[in-house]
């Protein structure tokens, strides 16, 4: 919701492609795995409940890592962008307004759990199509028109006209794409989601349709960055913040009444993904960080009510961490998207090859996930917080290959080792 219109307003159409098109097709790409998953652990509820099972508690281990840490940085940035956007607008001290955004999210995510989060999520997505559905257009018409769209295709610097423009391609198109197809594969979010459906049937269902109706809210508020990039060219406008050129588009064509309409449904998306990490997190500490019963394993369910008491407090702690993350100085949303997206990608093929080859050994995807964490994903940091575009796709490309490498290469050797360990007891019976 922020990031759409800052990369149409940095870099034309082709930033607003390479950011809308991947999250598409995530969703879409994640619906088999989500089927074939649920299909093989029926009365799962997380991934790496799943992961445990198949490749023991040392790859566990290291999903828990990485699924803990990007919960921990998507619900800092969602922090971040909330807080920023009421500080920018209003003048509200950043740490008063985090601190409330988080409280509100809080108690009714403790009280209601994923219910409360998926009921607040159809009253959050409708008031985010009104608002779109009002804004837009009166922006574009205050403006003057598709004529202004038109002139901020290239961004407001009008070199990016190209949607296919390499550099964007090859500086934000291959790091975003990687990470963005890792997204739901790698978040708890979406298999919490996936195995909260009634029946496998519903799978494909739910999250094709989700790729569509999610994918209208970036390509509508992209509109809002190619305008302000027009203004920009034609009218000398000067946008102080690109990453909240949205509602700064808005406040500076509609009255004051929009802007708050258009604040309250930006609020709304960041809540809506604020109380599904902490359901989230929850499962996550209930079933993977806490010894499961027998119940839980044998039907799904658990009526132990320590289990709801730690669920909770996990929901807590992780209010905490995520707001601890997001005070620090300097801290841009757009680095720390990339970041754990990149993260994300370190399980992205071992994940692959866990769900669909069954010759995959599990020693494999330990050092494949490890040295995936350790190589890759540090460097894609580095270079987003220098700001070296080389370095960050150097990180997300290293981060994929590395795992695709070395789970291929010791599948295969320890495959050829079990071979020649079964001939050789073969010839031994003979003799």
């Amino acid at each position: 919701m922020f990031v759409a219109a800052q990369k149409s307003f940095e870099q034309g159409l082709s930033g607003a492609f390479w950011f809308i098109f991947p999250n598409f097709l995530a969703l879409l790409v994640f619906a088999p795995f989500a089927l074939k998953v649920r299909k093989i652990l029926p009365k799962g509820y997380t991934f790496p409940q799943f992961i445990k099972m198949r490749h023991g508690k040392g790859v566990h281990v290291l999903y828990m890592i990485q699924f803990l840490i990007l919960q921990i940085c998507s619900f800092a940035v969602q922090i971040l962008a909330g807080a920023t956007l009421i500080k920018t607008l209003s003048g509200l001290p950043f740490l008063a307004v985090a601190i409330v955004l988080v409280l509100i999210v809080l108690i009714y995510a403790i009280i209601g759990g994923l219910r409360a989060s998926v009921a607040t999520d159809y009253v959050q997505m409708g008031l985010i199509f009104i608002v779109l559905l009002v804004t837009i257009p009166w922006v574009i018409t205050k403006a003057g028109g598709f004529e202004i769209i038109s002139a901020g295709l290239a961004g407001f610097s009008g070199k990016f006209g190209n949607i296919f423009d390499p550099w964007v391609f090859y500086s934000f198109g291959i790091p975003t794409v990687i990470g963005l197809l890792s997204g739901p594969i790698g978040d708890q979010m979406h298999w919490q989601r996936a195995y909260s459906l009634k029946s496998d049937k519903d799978v494909i269902k739910t999250f094709s349709l989700a790729a569509f109706l999610f994918a209208l809210v970036p390509l509508s508020l992209s509109l809002l960055g190619f305008v302000a990039a027009g203004k920009t060219v034609t009218a000398g406008w000067v946008i102080s913040s690109a990453q909240m050129v949205g509602p700064l588009t808005v406040s500076m064509l509609l009255p004051n009444f929009m802007l708050v309409a258009f604040v309250m449904m930006l609020l709304a998306g960041l809540c809506s993904t604020l109380d599904s990490i902490l359901c989230a997190v929850s499962s996550l500490t209930v079933v993977d960080i806490f010894k499961p019963s027998r119940e839980l394993v044998e039907t799904g369910n658990d009526t132990n009510p320590n289990k709801m008491r730690i669920a909770r407090i996990s929901m807590i702690a992780m209010a905490l961490l995520g707001l601890g993350v997001a005070l620090i100085p300097n801290l841009k949303i757009l680095h720390l998207f990339l970041f754990y997206a990149t993260l994300r990608a370190a399980t992205l093929v071992p994940t692959i090859l866990t769900v669909f080859w069954s010759k995959l050994k599990s020693r494999a995807v330990f050092w494949g996930v490890l040295l995936s964490m350790i190589f890759g994903a540090p460097l894609m940091a580095v270079g987003s917080f220098i700001g070296n575009p080389h370095i960050s796709v150097a990180g997300s490309i290293l981060t994929v290959l590395i795992g695709l490498i070395v789970c291929l290469l010791i599948s295969k050797r320890s495959s050829e080792h079990d071979s020649i360990a079964t001939s050789e007891l073969n010839l031994e019976s003979l003799k």
